[in-house]
């Protein structure tokens, strides 16, 4: 049986906002930078396997507007 990765979306104030599992996935970067433009309230995703975190995937800073 495969184990999915599981995906944590996290805003600002570190609440988390959903969960997402994903035993189809070969690419988690990609993935949670998906997340990431589907959920505009989460700051970063953070990427598990079992119980271990594998990484965090962060919303790029905004382009300063002059």
């Amino acid at each position: 049986m495969l184990t999915p990765f599981i995906f944590i979306g996290v805003t600002d104030d570190c609440r988390t906002t959903f969960v997402d599992l994903d035993v189809e996935t070969v690419d988690p970067e990609r993935r949670a930078q998906a997340l990431l433009a589907e959920h505009r309230s989460c700051q970063e995703i953070e990427v598990w396997r079992d119980d271990q975190r594998i990484a965090v995937i962060s919303r790029a800073p905004a382009e300063p507007t002059a």
